[in-house]
C-alpha cells in the first residue's frame, strides 16, 4: 500500500478548500452590498466626526444603491461606538469612522483596556489635520525654538482639552522629542483651553488649524510652527517643524473608516475603494474644507503604518511622562 497517497488526497482536499473559500470570498465581495450598512459613529451629532460620517454615508448610499444608516453611539470618549463595530459580525455591513482618540489613544490609558486597535480593520483614512504650535498674540516668543530653549531654564505651561486628550499626548510626545521643560494644564475641552492661553495662565499649547482659526484670525493668538510636512495653505508664512529645526518631525490626527477584525480581504478592499469615491462627493470636500481637513487618498498600508508609527511614539510619551494609567 502506497503511505503516500492518503498524505497526497489530504493535501489536495486542502488545496482544493482555500481555492474554493477564495472564490467563495470573491463572489460575496462581488455581491456585495446588497443590504444596508451601518455607519457607528463614536460621538454625539454635531460634531466633525458626525458631520463627516453622514456626509460620507450620504455619497456611499448615492454611489452603491444602499441605504447607509448612521448611528450615533457616544459615551465613554467614543469607547462605547468602537465595542459595537468590534462587537459586529466581519460581513462590511457594520463600519464605523473615528479619530485616533477613541480607536488608539483611549484604551493606551487604561489599565484594564477594553479593546484595542488590533481588533478593528483599518480599511481607509478619510481625513488628516497637522497641528499649529500656538503662543498668545502678546508672547514674547518668536518661533518655536525660542520656546522650546526658554522652557529648559524657566518653567513654562501650555494648555489641553483635558488630561489623556489629543493634543495632551501628542504634547507629550513633542517634549520627548525635543527635551522641552513644559507643565501640563489640563481644561475641559478646546475652547476652555485656548481661553486659558489667552488669559495667560499658559504659554504654549497646540491646536488644530480649525479650532484655532477664531482666535488667529482675530489677532489673540500666533502661530510659530505647523506640524504638517509642508506648509499649510491657510498659513503660508507659517513654518513646518523641519524649517524650525527639528526635521523629520510630522504630527497629527486623522479619522478613519474601521471594520471588525477578520473582515474579509475582498471586501475591505472593496471598502476602501468604496470609501475613497464617497470623499470625492462635492458635500463631502465642502465639510471637509469647513473643518479644514485633509482629505488626500492614501493607500490602505499607508493608513496602517500611520496608526502603527503613532501608536509605538504615543506609547513612547505616555511612558516618559509617567502618565499614571486610569482603572
Amino acid at each position: 500500500m502506497n503511505m503516500k497517497s492518503p498524505r497526497r488526497a489530504a493535501l489536495r482536499f486542502a488545496a482544493a478548500l482555500a481555492a474554493t473559500s477564495v472564490l467563495a470570498g470573491a463572489a460575496f465581495a462581488q455581491a456585495y452590498p446588497s443590504r444596508p450598512i451601518k455607519l457607528i459613529v463614536p460621538a454625539p451629532p454635531g460634531g466633525s466626526t458626525d458631520v463627516m460620517s453622514r456626509a460620507l454615508g450620504r455619497a456611499l448610499s448615492e454611489q452603491n444603491n444602499v441605504p447607509v444608516v448612521v448611528e450615533n453611539r457616544a459615551g465613554a470618549a467614543g469607547a462605547i461606538g468602537i465595542q459595537a463595530a468590534i462587537a459586529s459580525p466581519p460581513d462590511g455591513y457594520t463600519i464605523t469612522l473615528s479619530a485616533a482618540d477613541a480607536t488608539l489613544i483611549y484604551p493606551m490609558l487604561k489599565k484594564q483596556p477594553p479593546y484595542n486597535i488590533g481588533q478593528l480593520t483599518p480599511i481607509a483614512q478619510v481625513a488628516y489635520t497637522s497641528f499649529l504650535f500656538v503662543v498668545p498674540a502678546n508672547s514674547p516668543y518668536a518661533t518655536l525654538k525660542e520656546v522650546i530653549d526658554t522652557s529648559k531654564t524657566k518653567q513654562l505651561a501650555y494648555s489641553s482639552n483635558g488630561f489623556g486628550s489629543g493634543n495632551h499626548l501628542w504634547m507629550e510626545a513633542f517634549k520627548s522629542i525635543t527635551g522641552a521643560n513644559l507643565l501640563h494644564v489640563p481644561y475641559k475641552g478646546a475652547a476652555p483651553a485656548v481661553q486659558g492661553l489667552i488669559a495667560g495662565e499658559t504659554q504654549f499649547m497646540i491646536t488644530s488649524p480649525a479650532s484655532g482659526r477664531l482666535m488667529l484670525d482675530a489677532g489673540r493668538m500666533k502661530p510659530l510652527a505647523t506640524s504638517n510636512p509642508t506648509r499649510l495653505p491657510g498659513f503660508p508664512t507659517v513654518p513646518t517643524l523641519g524649517e524650525s529645526g527639528y526635521p523629520g518631525r510630522v504630527m497629527g490626527a486623522w479619522f478613519g473608516i474601521f471594520g471588525p477584525a477578520n473582515l474579509p480581504p475582498a471586501i475591505t478592499s472593496k471598502l476602501h475603494d468604496m470609501v475613497l469615491a464617497a470623499m470625492k462627493s462635492p458635500e463631502f470636500q465642502k465639510q471637509a474644507d469647513t473643518f479644514m481637513f485633509d482629505t488626500r487618498p492614501v493607500s490602505r498600508a499607508a493608513f496602517e503604518k500611520v496608526i502603527a508609527d503613532d501608536a509605538a511614539l504615543l506609547k513612547s510619551a505616555i511612558e516618559a511622562a509617567k502618565i499614571p494609567l486610569e482603572d
